[in-house]
């Protein structure tokens, strides 16, 4: 049984002494015996005090692992920052595909704000469109901690999918499970200033942005994903190679889906063309692998649905974005006249994604903190290998919730998570967070 999560703190006026404060917590940490360890504070007075000098956190769930990691000083799960930091938190919005059943219950437990986001979500998709999710998202059955059930990356690799796999049931979900995290998180005094999407993370983002209303967007995402599934069958590959390799193998039926990164590319079309396009790709040593999806996202054989999708959007009330937005589309900064043109929104689904230009923005921001509000760290880690990437970023990734992969039970993420936020500038509000 894993103890609970302790979000551990060290603060000193100079970095002399934080280091000394250091190798003092953990000497003490290595006295401690996990029943010791678990009488500690969730979190500890002085991450609930303003913060006037430096300051290094790390959360864990046993003595042992927060003596390690503080001991070796690791950058992944020891966070330092100063008085006067504030970073640039950017909020990634992930696509479909990660997503598991059990997936936010931690949150859902330790965050009331969270709770009650996800059930408005939940309410609405229910009363309006008949589609009630909480039983696919936690089920009875599912584990306390899930982490590690499945397989995890930009979309789904299953060979049978499962029920929270269909489309009709992902997008809606993901949709409103990042929506949720999203304002919970900037009601804990963690806003971003920044947003970005992916697919249909775009579509949460935009709605986080103020761009749609929540019950208008959720009307948007639950009519493409029906849309989506009446669509012929297609197929996704993707390609460790860049789109100037690919030149001869894109146009006709074969779509350039998403530009991941430099050498990073999806292709989508009909299943026999992006079959041959395997074969052709492979006898030249290119790496490629199929995509475990029913219909070729991001491609010509979505176009259809524009005319449909513009019929709704124009019904729908669009503002100008209230924060900065990334455009996948364009791969810049979404502009008034795209936010508020149906056209923009209905032909975002059969358009390239452009991640790695939205990656290259957000790196030319000051001190960018990128924070993923899917499962893993599957946008986080293409964010890491753009060539873009300054020196220092290893760690400016948040990750807040597991992959299906990861042992580390969700109160444990959610106080690495707000304690690195805590770190670098967030003002956060621990009243708002149940003792996990």
């Amino acid at each position: 049984m894993t103890a609970a999560a302790r979000l551990l703190t060290v603060t000193a006026p100079t970095s002399e002494a934080l280091e000394r404060a250091t190798d003092e917590l953990v000497a003490e940490l290595e006295g401690l015996d996990d029943t010791a360890f678990a009488r500690l504070p969730a979190v500890p007075d002085a991450a609930r005090a303003a913060r006037r000098s430096l300051c290094r956190t790390t959360a864990a769930s046993t003595a042992a692992d927060a003596a390690r990691w503080l001991r070796r000083r690791d950058p992944r799960r020891v966070f330092t920052g100063g008085p006067a930091d504030r970073a640039s938190r950017v909020f990634l919005f992930s696509g479909v595909g990660d997503q598991y059943a059990g997936l936010g219950v931690g949150l859902y437990r330790c965050v009331p704000a969270f709770r009650s986001e996800l059930d408005r979500c939940f309410g609405l998709l229910n009363d309006e469109h008949g589609l009630d999710l909480r039983p696919v998202l936690f089920p009875p059955e599912a584990p306390e901690h899930p982490a590690g059930a499945g397989l995890a990356a930009l979309y789904d690799h299953r060979e049978t999918a499962q029920e929270i796999h269909r489309t009709v049931v992902a997008q809606p979900l993901m949709f409103s499970l990042q929506y949720a995290l999203a304002r919970s998180l900037a009601g804990l005094g963690a806003a971003p200033v920044a947003l970005a999407g992916y697919s249909i993370g775009e579509l949460a983002a935009a709605c986080v942005a103020g761009v749609l209303p929540l019950g208008p967007a959720l009307r948007l995402v639950t009519r493409r994903a029906r849309l989506v599934e009446d669509l012929p069958p297609g197929a996704m590959l993707a390609v460790m190679a860049g789109p100037e390799q690919l030149g001869r193998y894109i146009g006709g039926e074969v779509s350039l889906a998403a530009l991941n990164g430099p050498a990073q590319t999806v292709l989508s079309g009909p299943a026999g063309a992006i079959e041959q396009v395997a074969r052709e790709l492979a006898a030249h040593g290119l790496a490629c692998r199929r995509l475990a999806t029913t219909h070729a996202f991001h491609s010509a054989m979505a176009r259809p649905l524009t005319g449909p999708l513009e019929e709704l959007l124009g019904t729908l009330p669009l503002r100008p974005p209230a924060l900065a937005l990334l455009s996948s589309v364009t791969g810049t900064w979404l502009r008034d006249d795209e936010a508020t043109s149906p056209a923009y929104w209905a032909g975002q689904l059969s358009r390239t994604i452009r991640f790695a230009d939205q990656v290259a923005e957000i790196w030319r921001l000051p001190r960018p903190l990128l924070v993923e509000l899917g499962p893993g760290q599957a946008l986080s880690r293409l964010a890491l290998e753009h060539p873009d990437r300054p020196g220092e970023a290893v760690a400016s990734v948040v990750q807040t919730l597991p992959g299906v992969f990861e042992s580390r039970p969700e109160p444990e993420l959610l106080l690495t998570a707000l304690g690195q936020l805590w770190a670098a500038g967030a003002q956060i509000d621990w009243r708002q967070v149940a003792a996990p």
